[in-house]
């Protein structure tokens, strides 16, 4: 029998783990085939970041060395390959995933033979048999490879046209050894309803198929009971598009119905359908009723026309958006709302309007803000592309958010980041960072939350004012803020050093994102949050009556460890006022004695595990202020 490894090792947090879903499948597929089983054995699936002597010593006679690549693996993998070729010649390395592009800029290295390209269940079975029968690796489909001259050549592609009949990983006990030997381990886990995408948005590289393929209900249902049996805590479904079909509903009432019976999954995280909104509401409201989501993703990605039209997307109008924000607002369900910052045709003035544009269609709760990726199978990545929108891209070290504080790899990943197009320059892209760092912080996370909004809907303070107005102030702040804001904007200036998180002791031995960071520094320092609110928010020019009653519902509403809720009186309602903005049912400020009692699920008696569990976890749901949970809140 001739051995074949698959590798695919990804990073683990603290005792959690991904199981290796992506080759789990393969295995599970070769191993349905007897012609495959006949001739080959399967070794148990390498998943750990382990050292590289430490694996290769493992390894008895490998005959192939198959390795899952992404972005978090790519340099690992090479590292690998590279001492299994030195210790076994003749094992025949094979690289496949989502980094390997028909561009085969793999086939430099000299260790590396052949690459597969594509969905890899079919494409590696062929490859298996090819070996086994002596065929032409010219002929066998959906692969890259040097001749005998040295010349790469690509075949011709493979594009399955179901997924009928692909078994389960976990239906067929692939995993099972893994999951036996490694008892103090957390697995998380991965599943897919369906696989394809039938868009096309240039900076995506989920599926080169863009024909949609549904998985036979039979074998979904399965997995989420083998989840649910094995006590899995959290499942990411790799649809591209949930809650695209009917039968989505049925999936997400499913997996609530285990939950009842036995606690698990806990976490049931999947990528929604932007298209779909009544259907996704209703997963969305399905999944939360158990705390199983952390809310519904709002995603536009930008609300530049000429960055939409770049990149081949088309958005829900922002009428459209805030009557979904109004609905699930009502229904007490978080959502969030994701941008990407460095798309071509996008400037600083529009990213920033464009943050601006959720205010003020009412998304208060969660704005999240990721740097646009150049990924290898994504349109935006091929060179014609990248010529055309003068795209600049920089490599930087992975950026390991909500790991341990200096935590250096022995092989460092690399991340490539666009750091300038034609219309938003370094110094533009740089500038745009800081604004969505500001905005997140004070808004998002809730420290002038109210004072913003207030401001917009009664004095006619755009949120873009208010926010270009306060990070004006904070960058040239003299104390802590100005310090930090300071920091800030030189790690981004210097940002091929790839530094881009915050760490203090205080909050646990972990990195944050900026804005994280920044909150939490805030709360701590309170202080200076103060000195804030006196010399910005105070001199906008709030009613002398209102603003030290806003004042006080604002301090309040901002969650803080050590405390246990708060009880408090207002001169005015403005839970009511404020709830009605959320809603698209805007009343004017209620001018009324109002007792508020704001409820604290538990009290945090240390920094580290509030920053993780509200700041961290908790921060997609608006865990960071007690207003965002109706049913901890009393009014008298």
């Amino acid at each position: 029998m001739k051995n074949v490894y698959f590798i695919q090792v990804g990073f683990a947090f603290d005792k959690s783990v991904y199981l290796p879903y992506a080759t789990g499948t393969i295995v599970a597929y070769c191993k349905s085939l007897p012609e495959i089983t006949a001739e080959y054995a399967f070794p148990e699936i390498i998943f750990r970041r382990d050292d590289v002597d430490n694996i290769v010593n493992s390894m008895v006679n490998p005959y192939i060395a198959a390795f899952s690549t992404y972005v978090w693996n790519v340099e690992f993998n090479k590292a690998l390959a590279k001492a299994v070729k030195e210790k076994f010649p003749q094992c025949k390395i094979v690289f496949g995933g989502h980094s390997v592009s028909d561009r085969m800029e793999f086939l430099d290295e000299e260790y590396i033979d052949i690459l597969t390209l594509g969905e890899g269940e079919e494409v590696t079975a062929n490859l298996l048999l090819t070996f086994k029968n002596n065929g032409s690796l010219a002929e066998c489909k959906g692969i890259a490879f040097r001749d005998d001259n040295g010349n790469k050549i690509l075949t011709e592609s493979n594009c399955p046209e179901t997924v009928e009949h692909y078994p389960s990983p976990y239906l067929t006990g692939v995993f099972d050894s893994i999951i036996e030997k490694n008892p103090d381990t957390m697995f998380d886990t991965i599943i897919e309803t369906n696989r394809g995408c039938p868009y096309n948005c240039a900076y995506c590289d989920w599926s080169n198929h863009k024909k949609l393929r549904l998985f036979p209900i039979e074998k979904v249902r399965g997995e989420l009971k083998w989840l649910s049996d094995h006590n899995i805590e959290y499942c990411f479904c790799a649809d591209s598009n949930f809650g695209m079909f009917d039968r989505d509903v049925e999936i997400a009432e499913y997996i609530v119905e285990l939950n009842k019976k036995t606690g698990f999954p806990k976490v049931f995280r999947p990528c929604y359908e932007k298209n779909s909104a009544e259907r996704v509401f209703n997963i969305s409201k399905t999944l939360n009723s158990r705390g199983l989501d952390k809310g519904a993703t709002m995603a536009y990605q930008t609300l530049c026309d000429e960055a939409l039209k770049n990149i081949n997307r088309k958005n829900l109008t922002m009428e459209h958006f805030s009557d979904l924000m109004a609905n699930y607002t009502k229904a007490n369900i978080p959502t969030y709302s994701e941008l990407i910052l460095g798309l071509p045709g996008e400037t600083a003035e529009s990213f920033c309007q464009g943050l601006c544009k959720l205010l003020r269609a009412g998304q208060h709760n969660s704005i999240s803000v990721y740097y646009c990726e150049l990924l290898p199978n994504a349109p935006m990545c091929k060179p014609e592309y990248m010529e055309k929108y003068k795209i600049e891209s920089m490599k930087v070290q992975f950026n390991h958010i909500h790991s341990a504080c200096g935590k250096k790899d022995t092989i460092p990943e690399y991340s490539y980041l666009v750091r300038s197009t034609s219309t938003m320059p370094r110094d533009a892209w740089v500038y745009a960072n800081l604004f969505s760092i500001c905005l997140q912080c004070f808004h998002s996370l809730g420290l002038l939350r109210f004072f913003a909004i207030y401001a917009y809907h009664a004095m006619g303070v755009d949120y873009y004012d208010f926010y270009k107005g306060l990070l004006d102030f904070c960058l040239n702040d003299d104390g802590l803020i100005g310090e930090l804001f300071r920091e800030i904007k030189r790690k981004l200036d210097g940002s091929l050093e790839g530094e881009w998180n915050h760490s203090n002791p205080v909050f646990g031995n972990v990195t944050w994102f900026f804005e994280e960071g920044l909150f939490l520094e805030i709360l701590y320092n309170f202080g200076e949050f103060e000195k804030i609110i006196e010399k910005f928010v105070k001199p906008l020019g709030y009613n002398e009556k209102i603003y030290p009653q806003l004042l006080k519902f604002q301090l309040n509403a901002i969650k803080r460890p050590f405390e246990n809720g708060k009880e408090f009186e207002c001169d005015f309602d403005f839970l009511s006022y404020f709830r009605s903005m959320g809603s698209n049912e805007k009343t004017e400020l209620s001018e009324k004695k109002t007792t508020y009692i704001f409820k604290a699920k538990e009290q945090y008696e240390e920094w580290p595990r509030f920053a993780k569990e509200i700041v961290w976890y908790g921060r997609r749901k608006g865990a960071t202020l007690y207003t965002n949970d109706s049913s901890m809140i009393e009014v008298k």
